[in-house]
């Protein structure tokens, strides 16, 4: 078991009440990864619960969850007696490694030592349960406690949205809102968080439902958290996912301040709605207004909208940008990239970024075996389409291969001026290299 960095080692020195004389030999010890058996045998107290909670808790915090998990198990063979401080951040480890075997193993423990009922203990659990895809035990618990908080509410209705029955959590959110009006616990506006909007929203944006996303988005106005900035970016992705990119915008634009998550998503939402133009447009206010700060995912989602619109020569620019910045075995940014050079009819330069990929996915060879097709080339389209179905037997692009005869077409990608927003884009670029 190895020992936390020095930060984390001044942490435990408080936590286990060390000599203060004792910190330098720690540290030292951690340096070369003397293992932390020798440092509880020299300095520890191992038969302090408290002692055993603060090292528990600070390799959880580090997100070293395995040796967290070995930590509890260590305290167990000892005997040492947990409390109810012990087994939220131990459960919170089996979390981090959807490890439910373990997970099952300290619900057990919990439920021995009389800790399952605690209130930060369940809401442990329930979040365990909902990442190891078993909500079924999660819901079973949740029912169970005679008072919830918001932590417990927002467990289980991200569990349901990360496990996709986003009907299940906006089922819970209407419980919720149902049991705070009639003054079951604290108030709505007190006691619902941006985490807990942020998953609803999240939910929202799955059922693609206008009424639903704009009754929620009433709430978060309600409640004073519309102005989130991790509210608002989930809350345009919502409108977006409900067709109506105007509302999408309209957040945007009311936004106070714009992270780069925020100017991705309008970015996606007009690409993902095939207005590239104004893709690119907000891409230009963000290289003009958002510090020019921008990542993978605007270089990816920037390359779909140049796919939708047979913008070769902005594309290419963004394969540069691509090269540049280190991002080329991406394996999403990659796909993307030969997506674009697909649909803008250069199936071998779509060929030569696909044989440059170091992992390749589904949509990699999907987007490989369209460049074939436009390409003609129907003894690759044919090797790439086997290799697709290793991955996904069920893929209708293998199946349809066949049946579709290899007829192919190439698109015809006309010349024509670029707007004004594309042209400050490749000047940007071409000067930014």
């Amino acid at each position: 078991m190895k020992i936390p960095n020095p930060i984390s080692l001044h942490l435990l020195t408080i936590s286990f009440k060390i000599h203060k004389n004792h910190f330098s030999t720690a540290a030292a010890a951690a340096s070369t990864n003397t293992n932390l058996t020798t440092l509880f045998n020299k300095y520890f107290d191992k038969t302090d619960v408290y002692s055993w909670n603060s090292l528990i808790a600070e390799l959880a915090r580090g997100g070293d969850s395995c040796e967290s998990l070995r930590a509890f198990s260590w305290m167990r063979k000892l005997d040492i007696k947990p409390n109810r401080s012990t087994f939220p951040c131990a459960i919170k480890s089996c979390s981090a490694l959807f490890d439910l075997n373990s997970g099952e193993q300290t619900h057990q423990q919990a439920l021995i030592f009389g800790f399952e009922s605690d209130l930060f203990v369940s809401s442990a659990l329930i979040d365990m349960y909902s990442k190891c895809g078993k909500l079924s035990n999660a819901r079973v618990l949740f029912d169970e406690i005679p008072q919830r908080n918001i932590v417990t509410w927002t467990s289980l209705i991200t569990g349901y949205v990360k496990n996709d029955d986003a009907h299940e959590a906006l089922m819970v959110f209407k419980e919720f809102l149902f049991e705070k009006s009639k003054g079951n616990g604290e108030e709505v506006g007190t006691s619902v968080d941006s985490v807990a909007m942020v998953s609803v929203l999240s939910a929202c944006a799955r059922v693609s439902n206008k009424a639903v996303s704009e009754g929620v988005h009433g709430v978060a106005i309600k409640v004073g958290l519309d102005k989130v900035m991790g509210v608002e970016n989930t809350l345009l992705d919502a409108y977006a996912k409900c067709g109506e990119v105007s509302l999408s915008r309209k957040v945007f634009d009311e936004m106070a301040e714009k992270d780069v998550v925020s100017w991705n998503s309008m970015i996606a939402v007009y690409a993902q709605n095939g207005l590239s133009t104004d893709a690119f447009e907000v891409f230009h206010g963000m290289l003009k207004n958002g510090g020019g700060k921008y990542n993978e995912v605007t270089l990816s989602t920037l390359l779909q909208a140049c796919a939708h619109e047979g913008a070769l020569r902005v594309g290419m620019c963004l394969h540069d940008q691509v090269l540049k910045m280190g991002y080329v075995n991406n394996v999403i940014v990659a796909t993307s990239i030969i997506d674009m050079y697909c649909k803008c009819g250069q199936a071998e330069m779509a060929r030569n970024a696909f044989d440059g990929m170091k992992e390749k996915n589904v949509r990699s060879w999907t987007a490989m075996i369209a460049a074939c097709r436009i390409h003609k080339n129907v003894e690759l389209a044919e090797i790439s389409a086997r290799e697709l179905f290793k991955l996904d037997p069920s893929n209708y692009t293998v199946w349809g291969l066949e049946a579709q005869n290899h007829e192919t077409r190439k698109q015809s990608v006309t010349a024509q001026r670029l707007p004004l927003e594309q042209e400050y884009i490749m000047n940007y670029l071409e000067h930014d290299k």
